[in-house]
């Protein structure tokens, strides 16, 4: 695919999302957060995987895309519509994805916690595999064989999220800086009039080209994560009803963090007023905890 259509070199990556800001490795970059790193090796993993059983080679079709793409003749393994989110066509192809799955993921994890996020993901992936198979179905017929390969439509679902929650997020869009919203206005629209486009050549006979059932996938993928933010944002059925909408593990610690301390200065107070010997055993417990809580945070700062 074309550069603009994965436009993912960023400037200012964590500005104006509030909340706290990324830690980062020693050259500057944020670190990845945890699904997202396990989700980078995964795909590493198996990109290695691809080329040692043949998959690159040209004229034919390998064996790790034979057993795990997502292909219309094949539409009842439902497997493939995890499996070959994990597989990409080459270095370029995967280079792209992983940047974006790198620098836009990492915050959405922290926005949504670690399992939601992989959940959003992988969901958005595989509407994004059942669209492609439906619409080749239906545009060329139980004979279509093309598979379909790549993180793209997790991808796309991550981008739809990120300007919808992080709108002042900046990324480099045809070398211009620019608000991820607006990216994601252009990119989508573009998207969707390509699509638009190339149906009209379908009634008037033509073929649709491989940039069309790129755009289908990439599509599906953004439907699928629309509905997902809509669906919370009103709130709809949620899998985990534990869990309040939209809540990350940073902000879950501090509200448990404000709540402990809190709790400790109650329990100074007390010590204050009636002494130490008034304290009940619970309120002993939190207190020692918090101080050695304290004691730990202090040596890891010291530290940096």
């Amino acid at each position: 695919m074309s550069w603009h259509d994965r436009p993912y070199a960023y400037k200012d990556s964590y500005s104006g999302m509030g909340g706290a800001g990324p830690v980062h490795t020693r050259f500057g970059l944020p670190s990845p957060s945890r699904a997202v790193k396990l989700l980078l090796i995964a795909n590493l993993s198996m990109f290695v995987l691809q080329a040692l059983a043949g998959d690159f080679r040209e004229g034919s079709l390998g064996p790790m895309t034979a057993w795990l793409a997502v292909t219309p003749a094949k539409w009842w393994e439902l497997w493939r519509y995890v499996t070959f989110q994990f597989l990409h066509g080459g270095v370029w192809h995967l280079f792209l994805n992983m940047l974006a799955l790198y620098m836009l993921g990492t915050p959405l994890e922290g926005h949504y916690g670690s399992r939601r996020f992989i959940s959003f993901y992988l969901l958005c992936g595989a509407v994004a595999g059942l669209l492609y198979v439906v619409v080749e179905l239906l545009l060329i017929g139980p004979q279509a064989t093309s598979p379909l390969v790549g993180a793209s439509g997790g991808v796309f679902g991550i981008i739809l999220a990120a300007a919808v929650y992080f709108p002042n997020f900046r990324i480099l869009f045809l070398f211009f800086p620019v608000p991820i919203r607006v990216a994601a206005v252009l990119i989508f629209a573009v998207m969707g009039l390509t699509i638009l486009v190339t149906l009209g050549g379908v009634l008037r006979g033509d073929t649709p080209q491989g940039e069309f059932w790129s755009h289908v996938a990439h599509f599906g993928g953004a439907v699928a994560a629309a509905v997902w933010i809509v669906r919370e944002r009103r709130g709809g059925l949620r899998l985990w009803k534990a869990r309040a909408p939209a809540e990350g593990r940073w902000k879950k610690n501090m509200q448990q963090r404000t709540k402990t301390q809190h709790e400790v200065d109650r329990i100074l107070e007390k010590i204050h007023v009636k002494g130490i010997a008034s304290l009940t055993g619970r309120e002993k417990r939190t207190l020692k905890k918090a101080t050695n809580q304290q004691k730990t945070e202090d040596q890891r700062i010291s530290r940096l």
